[in-house]
């Protein structure tokens, strides 16, 4: 059992989930699949793309079309990146 935080919940209370931070990919000419990446702590070899998804939606606000990839690297780090293919932008979810 966990203990109580001792604050209230409520939804003035809810946050939301990380925000997307920007990075840079190199895709591989012939399959479009990543297979590095570069962020603000360096450049990352990709060891292998584990699982690639599609997200279009929100179409009766602003639409969202992303290309979702997670990714395997070296070090045995799942990261989760997306192409923001409205903006043609990517960026890296944190959960």
């Amino acid at each position: 059992m966990v203990a109580p935080a001792g604050t209230e919940t409520g939804p003035d209370r809810v946050r939301p989930l990380n925000q997307p931070r920007p990075l840079q990919v190199t895709l591989d000419a012939r399959s479009g699949l990543p297979i590095a990446l570069r962020d603000r702590r360096g450049s990352h070899p990709i060891a292998r793309v584990q699982d690639e998804w599609r997200v279009d939606d929100e179409w009766w606000r602003e639409p969202i079309r992303r290309r979702y990839v997670q990714v395997l690297l070296p070090s045995g780090a799942l990261r989760t990146l997306f192409h923001d293919l409205m903006a043609d932008r990517w960026f890296e979810q944190a959960y």
